[in-house]
């Protein structure tokens, strides 16, 4: 079990890989959220795991509030906080730190990695990679939805084959599933792509830890 932070929640575990994790739309504390579930997850599997509130205590219940609180959010803001929650995590003695997101936090882990200096790797979850591919320096690993209405596959099949193109470090899965297919507290939660997920995300982790 982790603890609540003024400034979102952290799972503590010893080993030499931390994790950021980005909540959904939701918002980290919503009825809706399991992302501190999932960093405690991520402690129990040996990396330690900060997940920063990007709303700053506000949270959603619905699908409209939650895109409410997505359009007001500062995307240089919240990329600030993951170079914060690097900062932190480094302070408490791990000195690799990996990003990992949902949806709205799948895009922004996607940003952090072009953006944040010093990160191992980026997990995305159900999110389109975009901006400039050229400034990507770290492997990303991307799990997709093909039966997500929020996010178009084709785009992100374009996606990947620009980055492989300009010869990035990319690994996409693509699964039969819905959007949010990770969140058992959602309707959309599938049991045999949430495990796989977990799986393939764990090996990414390990392979940054070890690299």
């Amino acid at each position: 079990m982790g603890e609540v932070l003024s400034t979102g929640y952290f799972a503590g575990a010893h080993g030499p890989l931390a994790v950021i994790v980005l909540h959904e739309a939701y918002g980290l504390f919503s009825p809706n959220s399991n992302v501190p579930d999932f960093c405690d997850r991520l402690a129990g599997a040996g990396f330690s795991a900060l997940a920063p509130d990007l709303y700053r205590g506000a949270t959603a219940t619905s699908v409209d509030q939650a895109l409410e609180l997505m359009r007001a959010l500062d995307p240089k803001n919240a990329v600030h906080q993951v170079s914060a929650s690097m900062a932190h995590l480094r302070d408490r003695g791990t000195p690799r730190v990996a990003v990992l997101g949902f949806s709205m936090g799948g895009g922004l882990s996607f940003r952090s990695a072009r953006e944040v200096e010093g990160l191992s790797g980026v997990i995305m979850f159900y999110a389109t990679p975009r901006g400039e591919f050229h400034r990507l320096g770290i492997p990303v690993l991307g799990h997709f939805s093909l039966r997500d209405v929020f996010v178009s596959v084709d785009a992100v099949r374009d996606a990947e084959r620009h980055l492989l193109h300009e010869g990035k470090r990319v690994t996409f899965h693509y699964y039969d599933a819905d959007h949010s297919f990770m969140n058992e507290k959602l309707p959309a939660f599938s049991g045999t792509a949430a495990v796989l997920a977990w799986d393939r995300t764990l090996a990414f982790l390990r392979s940054l830890s070890s690299g």
